[in-house]
């Protein structure tokens, strides 16, 4: 098969980087038409398209980046199911899973996952894997040979998802050991309330110099609630100063903060710009199992707040989070299941530059990747390509769809 070819194509114009602009065409809906060519995996020539009245019958994306998953618990809401669809049952029902679960489970599940994403079109996924003192340690070898494997294909991040209690362990202390040598990621959980700040201080202080000694990022599923809005980002902004630390940071979720006004947002969000501290929106879980009340009839779904955040200079992800389990019953990790209903439920318009960074640019650089998103010459060959001309057409449930990996055809 070969992995050199060429055709004509839209674009989203933003998510496309062209030297000579001059006929370039661009529609009412930003998308660029534009002639494609890439030789042994590689874009080698991209131009406008210069017949008149003639505009390519396929879109072209980038290839997609996941940055925030859980391969240990998709496909398990059949046995393992959430009728109440809450956070607190949710959370009961991952810990009876925890009682069955096995290594064979669970690398079963991620190949599943894996295999999957590939089809639909992702490049790169971060995946959290629930992590305890009494797991069996051998997972992370499995983990991590799992993530050689498909490295030719996917590039794989792995999250271990604990308690901070755990990272002021000695188990803790040796599993972020193991991760300094193979760029594994703190993580865990900071969710009010919190009965005693002196010692979620603490617990923070621990896990930010274990990640500062070995050289690790951290991930946090923070403020992922309806109560005391930005209280868990405050406790850990504060933490920074007072440690004047600098390690890398991710803010999964913080859904609470949309209560805060909108000065306080922006107040907030300048302080998380400050420190560089990169956030992962998480809409689709957070819309699901937040703030459930049976006899209300007013909705009000938290999640972050992305406009705002970005009007502060945060770099803000839009990630899926949760595939057919306790925590989300539906999704198959396909990045236009995410799209087609985050942008809508978010009002965000998809021929905009910013909600495009924040579906393909900015998962690029929170996973360090060597390719940035941008379509342009000298960029990997490594596209989906979409039978569509419009983005009514990809919002459509009939979507048809090439992948490209290397410039060669994804089977």
């Amino acid at each position: 098969m070969s992995n050199s070819g060429k055709s004509e194509f839209l674009i989203p114009r933003s998510l496309c980087e062209i030297e000579n602009t001059d006929n370039l065409k661009v529609d009412s809906e930003n998308l660029a038409s534009v002639y494609v060519a890439w030789e042994k995996g590689i874009v080698s020539e991209l131009k406008p398209v210069n017949i008149e009245n003639k505009k390519p019958k396929k879109i072209l994306f980038p290839r997609f980046v996941e940055t925030h998953s859980h391969f240990d618990k998709s496909f398990t809401f059949g046995e393992f199911p959430n009728f109440k669809s809450t956070y607190k049952e949710a959370l009961s029902v991952n810990l009876e899973e925890h009682k069955t679960r096995t290594n064979d489970k669970v690398l079963e599940r991620a190949e599943r996952s894996l295999n999957l994403a590939l089809k639909n079109g992702y490049r790169a996924i971060r995946s959290h894997i629930d992590t305890f003192e009494t797991q069996d340690k051998n997972i992370w070898d499995e983990l991590f040979k799992l993530q050689k494997k498909y490295s030719s294909k996917l590039k794989l991040q792995f999250v271990a998802l604990a308690p901070l209690e755990f990272w002021d362990t000695p188990h803790g202390e040796v599993l972020a050991e193991k991760f300094s040598k193979e760029k594994g990621i703190l993580g865990g959980v900071l969710v009010p309330p919190f009965v005693n700040k002196t010692k979620i201080k603490y617990l923070i202080s621990k896990t930010l110099l274990l990640a500062d000694k070995y050289k690790l990022e951290i991930d946090l599923h923070i403020d992922e609630s309806t109560i005391e809005p930005g209280a868990g980002i405050k406790l850990l902004l504060e933490t920074i100063d007072r440690l004047n630390i600098k390690v890398p940071i991710t803010c999964s979720h913080l859904s609470s903060i949309l209560s805060l006004n909108n000065n306080e947002i922006l107040k907030l969000g300048r302080k998380i710009a400050e420190k560089d501290i990169k956030v992962i929106a998480l809409p689709l879980t957070n819309f699901w199992l937040l703030n459930r009340k049976d006899k209300s009839t007013a909705l009000n779904r938290p999640v972050a707040p992305i406009k705002q955040l970005q009007k502060s200079l945060v770099d803000v992800s839009i990630g899926s989070d949760n595939v057919q389990d306790p925590w989300y019953p539906f999704g198959n990790y396909d990045p236009f299941y995410l799209i087609s209903l985050a942008m809508p439920i978010l009002q965000l318009n998809p021929w905009e530059r910013l909600t495009l960074s924040s579906i393909l640019l900015s998962p690029s650089r929170l996973l360090n990747l060597n390719w940035d998103g941008l379509v342009k010459i000298g960029c990997p060959a490594d596209f989906v390509l979409l039978d569509a001309e419009k983005w009514a057409d990809i919002f459509s449930s009939n979507l048809k769809r090439e992948v490209l990996i290397n410039g060669e055809l994804y089977t």
